[in-house]
């Protein structure tokens, strides 16, 4: 995966992840930096310059993330993503239940909450007033 291979057999799901979004990311900044030099023409040129600017994407990724800092924090993200207890699909449809079920209530209640208060204005005038 990466040049030199520190630590290379541990936290690997992690610092794969980790080099896709850098490299996307450094390959969308430099072919946005290099659209304002370079006018978009549907050529060769600009394709060649995609296609570097990805290649480089690559490489710099790469040596970033394989300093043994970012390294070891990519392991150790790995290490605790083991560690967790993921749900089951079960529990996942009644926690999702539960939050539409709270989520239609709360809305039907402010709803009453405004009908209310809307009564109570115009009981009081306060509309009429608000309105001149």
């Amino acid at each position: 995966m990466l040049t030199s291979g520190y630590k290379k057999k541990q936290g690997r799901p992690s610092r794969q992840i980790a080099l896709c979004v850098v490299t996307s990311c450094l390959a969308w900044l430099t072919i946005q930096i290099a659209s304002i030099f370079v006018a978009r023409q549907a050529g060769i040129f600009w394709l060649s310059l995609c296609i570097t600017a990805s290649v480089v994407s690559v490489l710099v990724s790469m040596l970033i993330l394989e300093k043994p800092k970012f390294s070891d924090f990519l392991i150790s993200v790995q290490s605790e993503i083991d560690k967790v207890t993921w749900p089951s699909t079960a529990e996942v449809k009644r926690a999702t239940l539960v939050v539409l079920v709270l989520i239609i209530s709360m809305a039907c209640v402010m709803f009453l909450f405004d009908l209310v208060w809307q009564w109570v204005f115009q009981v009081i005038g306060f509309l009429q007033i608000y309105r001149r």
